[in-house]
């Protein structure tokens, strides 16, 4: 079977983090936008202006911290909609770099769009987990991962961390159908490229006894988004004991 595709993917409307635009952006505002294509080159223009919006955003002090938040930021925003999507419907929306434009805001990214809104076609004997790997990890995550890794020369096990980081939360925002993405995510990781299965865990929580049970991800690898001006560390920190966190994921707001 060739790698065709299928033009009947409609993108939902979950909440902001998995909200996608179909078709090119208008002559006026094509400016704004970023192919995520462009991304994967160290020394692009693409890829320094998203740095240099996470780095004024976030106010870290180094450019490799800068580059490990954009990561996580990046794959918890831009490719969310495919990692939902896969993980409620067994299918895969083409996310793939070359049909995709990113927006960046003051920090983050605060727009993604699709060139086509459109399904993949599986290869012959290729799952769906496969072929998300393969598009969505092998295709678009990991090709910016290592252009980070190259510009900034921040860790590479971290930038996958943020990479895992990122895709687990595109599941973990999205407080229902807990069961079904719990087992969702662990198909995910355990065969994921990257080395993604040992860099954090998916975890169960409740924010009261008797309130509903909802997913967090608790990270093995350092963002150092403590290095930033505000000099706070983020919810999931490896520096946090893993009962501390847990507890904070619990405690009532």
């Amino acid at each position: 079977m060739s790698n065709g595709t299928s033009p009947v993917w409609t993108p939902l409307q979950h909440g902001p983090r998995w909200q996608v635009t179909e078709g090119e952006p208008s002559a006026g505002e094509s400016g704004a936008w970023l192919a995520a294509d462009r991304l994967a080159e160290p020394a692009g223009v693409e890829l320094s202006v998203l740095l240099e919006r996470e780095h004024t955003g976030s106010g870290h002090r180094t450019g490799h911290a800068t580059a490990l938040t954009l990561m996580a930021v990046y794959a918890g925003r831009v490719t969310a909609a495919a990692v939902l999507h896969w993980a409620l419907y067994d299918e895969v929306p083409d996310m793939r770099s070359g049909n995709v434009l990113v927006r960046p805001a003051a920090h983050g990214i605060g727009g993604v769009r699709v060139r086509s809104a459109r399904l993949l076609v599986p290869r012959a004997g290729e799952d769906s987990a496969r072929l998300l790997h393969r598009t969505v990890l092998d295709g678009h995550l990991l090709p910016i991962a290592d252009a980070l890794h190259r510009r900034t020369r921040a860790g590479a096990r971290q930038l996958s961390g943020g990479i895992a980081h990122g895709c687990a939360t595109a599941l973990c925002a999205y407080e229902a159908r807990v069961d079904l993405l719990a087992a969702r995510w662990q198909q995910f990781v355990d065969t994921a490229p990257g080395g993604l299965a040992a860099l954090g865990e998916v975890e169960r929580v409740r924010r009261t006894p008797d309130g509903p049970e909802r997913l967090v991800y608790l990270r093995n690898t350092c963002c150092l988004y403590y290095t930033s001006a505000e000099a706070v560390r983020c919810a999931s920190c490896c520096l946090t004991s893993r009962e501390e966190r847990l507890r904070a994921y619990t405690r009532p707001k």
